[in-house]
């Protein structure tokens, strides 16, 4: 499915580009060769970027008070 409309980017494309030690939405978009146009993808890309950084760090344990 496209996420960016503007790069014709899918999210398979970001979803790799968004793995690794990837920071921020331009790194994600500096992996594809391309720049953020008109916005909209933005909030859904640094998602991306969050369940990847989740992915890494494997499952939290919390403590019970």
């Amino acid at each position: 499915m496209y996420i960016c409309i503007c790069n014709a980017l899918k999210d398979k494309d970001l979803v790799a580009a968004a793995s690794g030690d990837t920071r921020s939405v331009a790194d994600v978009f500096r992996r594809c060769g391309r720049r953020p146009q008109c916005g909209k993808c933005l909030p859904e890309v640094a998602e991306m970027i969050d369940s990847a950084r989740d992915l890494a760090n494997g499952p939290q344990t919390i403590a019970a008070e």
